[in-house]
């Protein structure tokens, strides 16, 4: 009886260990990305520093959106350490990001930013532009000219004690 307990926690561990492996990565079906950013966008200032959730819509033309029809949208959720957010966009380069290598710790960090953003296909972005949208290729990545960021925000937390530092919305403008 002890044997067979032992198989069927061995199993239910394998079990979890698959899954967890499963989720990260592409996940076409479900339309997900989970993992590092250079695992989505094929570079990254330091390998292993950001880690990245990203959504689709069923009509996105992974990874930037070339070819999709007007609505398709990206949701994009990054999350990095850095002891300088004044260096980059809030410490997001090379000089400043802090090798991660496992999310499942925390780095020793002075600040944790998360940045979360969508991006859309527009084919008359007029009414998103007057509420502070901006052409998602000007941000350096090769989105075609109708994509456009019509929500940006970036939060900047303690990286020890978790505390929210601030937080600043980009897109829709306030003003």
């Amino acid at each position: 009886m002890k044997k067979l307990l032992s198989l069927v926690v061995a199993l239910v561990l394998v079990g979890f260990c698959v899954q967890g492996a499963e989720a990260i990565g592409f996940n076409e079906r479900a339309r997900t990305y989970v993992g590092w950013e250079e695992g989505y966008l094929g570079f990254s200032p330091v390998p292993q520093s950001t880690w990245m959730v990203v959504k689709w819509s069923k009509d996105w033309n992974p990874p930037f959106g070339e070819g999709s029809p007007e609505g398709a949208w990206l949701a994009v959720h990054f999350v990095w350490y850095t002891n300088n957010i004044s260096a980059g966009f809030f410490g997001h380069d090379e000089g400043s990001l802090v090798y991660w290598g496992n999310p499942d710790t925390v780095p020793e960090a002075k600040y944790r930013v998360e940045e979360y953003s969508k991006v859309m296909i527009l084919n008359n972005p007029e009414k998103y532009e007057e509420k502070g949208a901006v052409p998602a290729n000007e941000l350096g990545y090769p989105f075609p000219d109708n994509a456009y960021v019509v929500h940006w925000s970036v939060e900047i937390y303690n990286a020890t004690t978790g505390e929210l530092l601030f937080e600043v919305s980009l897109v829709p403008s306030l003003g």
